[in-house]
């Protein structure tokens, strides 16, 4: 379909109802898009596509999706801007189901930003569910504070915070889940080592009952064949005349 350009402008969607500004080599007072009121989805502007470069290279507004394009012109303008890490970009509703999910993953993920932007638009996000009613999960919540307060001081992991603790926590659960698994292992090992044994074991008094057998038989041929040459004889010393004196 390709990108709608109108006068070197596309069009730029603000879902949020905050608005946002940033300088513009064409404007004096730089671009400018309001916050939407509650009624309204999206406020839309076009922007001079050489304004949207020039900001994208200096913040991450369009990098975590504080401000959007339009659907279907959206893979070719981040590619052209050279936006590859797409995960954060997230809608409101996909932030709602983000910041909704009481998972380690999320709080992986969280642990993980490194744009001040994205938190603070989390932050919000957290502040406009719970006036809804739509309370987040405590640690979840807490790992937007806690990563927030990390990254306005450097960005240094704090080593009693909470995003610290579950991720240890999950940490020693690995670890003692990996433990587990050696110790069944080892217990199948042990177990498959003596039916093993016991096996060979058995195969082995098999071929000794077997041989013990086969020599019974032997001998019980040897000894009827020895009986049966002993009744010959008898017989043929009983008809023989006996010796003269």
């Amino acid at each position: 379909m390709g990108i709608d350009i109108l006068n070197g402008k596309v069009r730029v969607f603000n879902y949020d109802m905050s608005p946002v500004g940033f300088p513009s080599q064409h404007n004096q007072a730089g671009v400018f898009l309001r916050g939407r009121d509650e009624d309204e989805e999206y406020v839309v502007e076009r922007v001079a596509f050489d304004d949207i470069e020039a900001e994208n290279s200096k913040s991450d507004l369009f990098k975590v999706g504080r401000i959007r394009f339009h659907p279907d012109e959206e893979d070719e303008i981040y590619e052209k801007l050279g936006i590859e890490d797409r995960e954060n970009i997230m809608s409101d509703k996909e932030l709602i189901n983000f910041l909704m999910d009481d998972s380690i993953e999320t709080v992986k993920k969280i642990s993980n930003i490194r744009s001040l932007t994205l938190i603070t638009r989390m932050k919000t996000m957290l502040f406009t569910m719970e006036r809804a009613s739509k309370t987040p999960p405590h640690r979840i919540n807490a790992s937007v504070i806690e990563r927030e307060h990390e990254l306005l001081s450097g960005g240094k992991r704090n080593p009693n915070s909470e995003i610290n603790k579950i991720l240890e926590a999950e940490k020693k659960a690995n670890e003692d889940s990996k433990l587990k698994d050696t110790l069944e292992q080892l217990k199948s090992e042990v177990e498959s080592l003596r039916k093993e044994k016991e096996a060979e074991a058995k195969a082995k008094d098999n071929i000794i009952a077997q041989s013990q057998s086969a020599i019974e038989q032997l001998l019980k041929k040897v000894e009827e064949l020895t009986q049966t040459n002993e009744a010959t004889l008898d017989k043929k010393q009983v008809g023989r005349p006996p010796k003269k004196e």
